[in-house]
């Protein structure tokens, strides 16, 4: 018996291994990964670890055994107790492993015996399937399940020094098949009530009283509890995708989100250059407008040289040196002129009269009142004295050969 037991532990720790061990590769596969889980999806939900969603049930109830040959006496006469005891663990919402030891009675009749009653223990591990999260969908709340299973397990009977004496025969033991439907009614998030309906087939040989049937029948039903163990419920996943297929997702999400840095990189120069090429422009505007400043200043200066070049020469009436109002405003430009420019400079003044008129003694005269009438406008323009000479070439060859007029003038040099 301790020998079965153990064997039967055993098988099912070695399946929660396996699992275990499947977890593992996969934290290893996407242990890089953020924001996925280190289980992998299956059929829309996310597999738990080794130690989430573990059940612990124990139930009580009534079974019978019969054979598949003849069977004497009664069905109530056949009837007997039994109780199981049962570890299990669910993979997902729709398939689990459980490991169950059932004991109790059976009852049956032996042609020299009589009735007879003799113990069992039957350690089994069955295949759990949730029908009703198969069909209706994975639902936390559900009030009931529907969960079929099948098993295989070693059965011990007879195996009591009273059931010896009693039934004349030793202990029987032998392997064993289970099948059942288990019905789980909600009481809360931790604890369910549980009816299990059970048929078990094992060789008749088992059995300690003789039976003309190859084959010894099973039957029971109980009634009991089952509490889970916290880390209960599932996470949903993203159906029909593999951790290869998520991994090859985020690969692509990490590859745009490079492409898109590499983007901003490439905004980051353009905007560089642009603002750079803005600049230049920028002092190309301000270098060409400084120029045309500059361009503009210079021929304003020319212009103010040109006019004070044109305003050097003063005109005078025939025979006279009186200034007129439009000569003394020419004279006003020169003695500003003067005035601003260098301060060690000393401009001459030479009277002038035409050589084609008058008498030399005139022309000398009045070329001299000319010179003079210019000075003394000048200085009391503010002009420095100091800076002034004046003559009178009367006598001299004309300044201007073609137009006479022009050589009745005071030219300033």
């Amino acid at each position: 018996m301790k020998k079965l037991f153990l064997l039967c532990v055993s098988a099912l720790f070695a399946a929660g291994s396996y699992a275990q061990t499947s977890e593992e590769v996969v934290v290893m596969e996407v242990q890089d990964v953020q924001a996925v889980s280190k289980y992998p999806s299956v059929r829309g939900f996310v597999s738990n670890g080794f130690w989430d969603n573990w059940e612990i049930t124990l139930g009580g109830g009534a079974g019978t055994a019969l054979s598949n040959g003849t069977n004497q006496g009664s069905f109530g006469d056949r009837i007997n107790f039994e109780a199981n005891f049962g570890l299990t663990k669910w993979f997902h919402p729709v398939t689990g492993m459980r490991l169950q030891l059932q004991g109790g009675q059976f009852a049956n009749f032996d042609d020299v015996l009589g009735k007879a009653k003799w113990p069992y223990l039957f350690v089994h591990a069955d295949f759990m399937l949730n029908f009703s999260n198969w069909a209706g969908g994975y639902r936390e709340d559900r009030a009931y399940y529907a969960v079929p299973f099948a098993g295989f397990g070693y059965m011990a009977s007879n195996f009591t020094d009273k059931s010896h004496e009693n039934n004349g025969s030793g202990t029987h033991q032998s392997f064993a098949f289970t099948l059942g439907w288990l019905n789980k009614f909600r009481i809360s998030p931790s604890f369910d009530f549980n009816i299990e309906l059970k048929g078990l087939i094992a060789p008749s040989r088992v059995s300690p009283v003789a039976m003309d049937g190859s084959y010894l029948f099973g039957f029971s039903a109980t009634a009991g509890f089952t509490y889970r163990f916290n880390k209960r419920g599932w996470q949903r996943g993203v159906a029909g995708y593999t951790v290869a297929d998520i991994q090859a997702f985020q690969d692509a999400v990490a590859a745009s989100m490079a492409a898109a840095a590499a983007m901003e990189v490439e905004n980051a120069q353009l905007a560089q250059q642009l603002a750079a090429s803005q600049a230049e422009l920028a002092a190309t505007a301000d270098a060409a407008a400084a120029a045309a400043t500059a361009a503009a200043a210079a021929t304003v200066v020319a212009a103010e040289e040109q006019v004070a070049a044109d305003t050097s020469i003063i005109l005078f009436d025939y025979s006279m040196s009186w200034l007129t109002p439009q000569e003394k405003t020419r004279l006003e430009l020169v003695a500003e002129k003067i005035k601003n420019g260098p301060q060690d400079m000393v401009y001459q003044i030479v009277g002038h009269a035409d050589q084609q008129t008058g008498t030399k003694a005139g022309n000398k005269r009045v070329a001299e009142h000319r010179a003079k009438r210019v000075f003394d406008f000048l200085v009391s323009k503010g002009v420095n004295p100091k800076q002034l000479n004046y003559e009178g070439k009367g006598n001299s060859p004309d300044p201007f050969k073609k137009v006479q007029a022009a050589n009745r003038a005071a030219i300033i040099q």
